[in-house]
């Protein structure tokens, strides 16, 4: 009776121990570098506290946010994904909203041979009520209210209804918070101030 007693008391402390060497060395190896041969599954929340390096493919469904992404294969994201680091990716789909982000400049190019752009702006700048503008003459006008431009950036304009079918753009160049145009009278009509009549808007992009 007493070894029967004796080998039970044997067999489950036994037992308790391995449990508790097998939890601790699955928390030692997640603790470190993990690889995992098959498919990750949550319904919940993953978060990556230090830099996510993926060797093939990462699909998204859902919002994700990550300190630094490294790609080897394709990324398909069908939601938000928020980038604070830096990131490299083969290829990205993105079919939600995707944002990046970092304290240091970052640059977009598009394609193997494409430019490097650091910033992209784009909207509709304002010409105030200017004053009388001489058929067959040119004339320089400063297109105010667009915010974030910079000299640095290369601007592209194009003229909306509100600017009378007699006028063409000439040329544009970017400003602070602006963007001067010349535009040409070509004297083909007539306007009641005899120049721009009343604000005038021009739609624009503006790259870095």
């Amino acid at each position: 009776m007493k070894f029967s007693l004796w080998s039970a008391v044997r067999h489950t402390v036994l037992s308790v121990l391995s449990v508790l060497g097998g939890v601790t060395l699955g928390a030692m190896l997640v603790s470190a570098a993990t690889t995992i041969s098959t498919n990750i599954t949550t319904a919940g929340t993953f978060n990556a506290d230090d830099a996510a390096t993926l060797g093939s493919t990462l699909a998204v469904t859902g919002s994700s946010t990550v300190q630094a992404l490294n790609i080897g294969g394709a990324a398909l994201l069908n939601s938000t994904l928020n980038v604070v680091g830096s990131s490299t990716v083969q290829a990205l789909n993105i079919g939600g909203a995707g944002m990046l982000s970092s304290t240091t400049a970052t640059a977009l190019k598009v394609g193997q041979t494409g430019t490097r752009h650091t910033g992209i702006l784009s909207g509709y700048c304002t010409i105030a009520t200017p004053a009388g503008h001489t058929a067959t003459t040119t004339q320089q006008f400063t297109c105010a209210s667009a915010t974030g431009v910079t000299t640095s950036y290369k601007v592209f304009v194009q003229a909306t209804s509100s600017l009378p079918s007699m006028y063409v753009i000439q040329s544009a160049t970017s400003s602070t918070n602006a963007i001067e145009v010349r535009i040409f009278n070509t004297g083909l009509g007539t306007t009641t101030a005899g120049g721009l009549e009343g604000p005038t808007s021009l739609n624009y992009w503006a790259v870095l």
